[in-house]
């Protein structure tokens, strides 16, 4: 009886993870984005430091993100929402678990990046597609 409960368990385990897996984002919006993070500043304490502007580049391809801002590299993958006109991507960081918010405006086909305060957001535009490995 033990075993029987413990095999519906685990039939119910996977085949929940298997349902919830979103679907990937259409081909003519993968590609690499690039922006620029523009400076702010960082109230610590007493202290106030300034932050200087970097580059920021994004690549979106079937199953998994890549970012890089400056020498900062960084890839997982990703899940999807879709709303009426646009995506909504959410990357999970393993260091921090802090997740990457990232929303990609189908008309305009821009991704933006929601910055974790004090960073700003920023706006990404579509330089093409991704380089072939």
């Amino acid at each position: 009886m033990l075993r029987f409960f413990s095999l519906i368990i685990v039939v119910f385990a996977t085949s929940i993870s298997i349902v919830a897996q979103s679907k990937p984002i259409k081909r003519k919006y993968r590609g690499v984005y690039e922006g620029l993070i523009p400076s702010y500043q960082v109230h610590l304490g007493a202290d106030v430091f300034e932050v200087r502007t970097v580059k920021i580049r994004v690549f979106v391809d079937r199953d998994s993100l890549f970012l890089e801002i400056g020498n900062y590299h960084f890839g997982s993958d990703y899940s999807v929402t879709n709303n009426h006109s646009n995506y909504t991507l959410t990357a999970t960081r393993s260091e921090s678990g802090i997740p990457e918010e990232m929303v990609l405006d189908t008309k305009s086909r821009t991704l933006t990046r929601k910055g974790l305060y004090p960073q700003p957001d920023v706006i990404l535009e579509r330089l093409g597609r991704l380089p072939r490995r």
